[in-house]
C-alpha cells in the first residue's frame, strides 16, 4: 500500500553506489529530488527531476529489453510452453525501441505528464534524434546478443540439463546489512543438481568490466546470507552476450568479506551527506558538489546544470 513520504527510505545498492562515487549532484537528483515527481502538487523540480530521472539511451534501453525477452524465454521453458525464435526475439525487442521512439517523438507531451508510461530517449531529448550510425549500431548489436543468447551456456545448459532447481529469474531482491536494506536484481540463478552448485548468471549487453566481478561477490552475499548457501558452492557466471563469451568465478570467503566492506563504507558515506539520517533528510543541494567529466553530457540531468 503506497504511503506518502517526505523524503525517501534509504537503501543501497550497487547502482546507487555506481552514482554516488560518479557524482554526488547526480545522485542528489536521481535519488532525493526525483522523490515525490510523481505526484500532481509536487514543485516542479521535484517533477523536473523525476522526468529525467526515467530518460533511457539506446544502449540502456536496448539492453533491458533483452533482459526483459531473455527473462520471457526462460519462464516460457520454465512452464512448458512454446519458445520463442530468434526472430521472435528479435522483433519484441525491436517493437520495444521502436515505441520508445515513437514516445519520444509523436507522443513527448504524454511524456512530460507521465514519464513512466512514456518513455524518452537521450537522443532525442539531448540531441538532434538517431543517426543512421547508431540505428545501425544497435540493430546489430541486437542481432549478436541475441545469437550468442541461443548458444550461451547457461541457455544450452537450460535445455539439457536433466535436473535443475531455478532460484530466481530477473528477481528484484533484498537483503539486509547492519541495518540497511540492499538490493539486489538477479538475472537467473539455479542449482545444477548434479554437481551441487548453485549457478548466479548475469547477462552482460555491453562490454567486459573490472567492475563486473565485484557486482557477482553482491549476489554470492545475498545467497549465502539470504538462502543460508555455503560460499564454496557457489558459481558466478557473466554471460557477454556481444562477444558470447562466458566467464566463471568462484570466490573466496575474503572476496566476499571485501564486498561487504565496501558495502559498509560506501553505506557510511552516504549518510554523511544527510541532514537527519533517522528521515533521511538530505543535506541541501549545494552540498552534493558536481563531479564535471566526460559523462556530463551522457548524463540525464545536465540540463539541471546548465541552468
Amino acid at each position: 500500500m503506497y504511503v506518502y513520504r517526505d523524503y525517501p527510505e534509504f537503501s543501497w545498492s550497487n547502482s546507487r553506489h555506481k552514482t554516488f562515487l560518479e557524482c554526488t549532484r547526480k545522485y542528489y537528483h536521481q535519488y532525493y529530488e526525483s522523490h515525490n515527481g510523481w505526484e500532481y502538487e509536487a514543485p516542479e523540480e521535484n517533477k523536473a527531476a523525476y522526468r529525467l530521472k526515467n530518460i533511457r539511451n539506446i544502449p540502456i534501453l536496448l539492453g533491458d529489453e533483452i533482459h526483459k525477452v531473455i527473462d520471457l524465454q526462460l519462464k516460457k521453458f520454465l512452464n512448458g510452453k512454446s519458445l520463442f525464435t530468434e526472430d521472435d526475439m528479435i522483433a519484441l525487442v525491436t517493437k520495444g525501441l521502436n515505441k520508445a521512439y515513437l514516445d519520444s517523438t509523436r507522443f513527448r507531451m504524454h511524456w512530460f505528464q507521465k514519464p513512466k508510461r512514456y518513455r524518452m530517449l537521450h537522443e532525442i531529448y539531448y540531441g538532434d534524434g538517431l543517426s543512421p550510425d547508431e540505428i545501425s549500431s544497435a540493430k546489430t548489436k541486437l542481432q549478436l546478443c541475441v545469437n550468442h543468447f541461443f548458444r550461451s551456456k547457461t541457455y544450452q545448459d537450460i535445455l539439457n540439463k536433466l535436473e535443475m532447481h531455478v532460484l530466481h529469474s530477473e528477481d528484484f531482491q533484498t537483503f539486509e546489512v547492519n541495518g540497511v536494506d540492499v538490493f539486489v536484481v538477479l538475472d537467473f540463478v539455479y542449482k545444477d543438481v548434479s554437481q551441487g552448485k548453485w549457478i548466479v548468471v548475469d547477462w552482460k549487453t555491453g562490454k567486459e568490466s573490472e567492475e563486473d566481478r565485484k557486482q557477482l561477490a553482491l549476489y554470492a552475499l545475498f545467497l549465502s546470507q539470504k538462502h543460508d548457501i555455503a560460499i564454496e558452492d557457489i558459481v558466478l557466471r557473466n554471460e557477454y552476450l556481444l562477444t558470447g563469451k562466458s566467464q566463471e568465478y568462484q570466490l573466496t570467503q575474503f572476496e566476499i568479506d571485501s564486498a561487504q566492506v565496501l558495502m559498509n563504507e560506501s553505506i557510511y558515506h552516504m549518510l554523511g551527506y544527510l541532514e537527519n539520517p533517522a528521515r533521511n533528510k538530505p543535506l541541501s543541494i549545494d552540498q552534493f558538489e558536481k563531479n564535471s567529466s566526460n559523462k556530463c553530457q551522457r548524463c540525464n540531468f545536465k540540463e539541471k546544470c546548465e541552468v
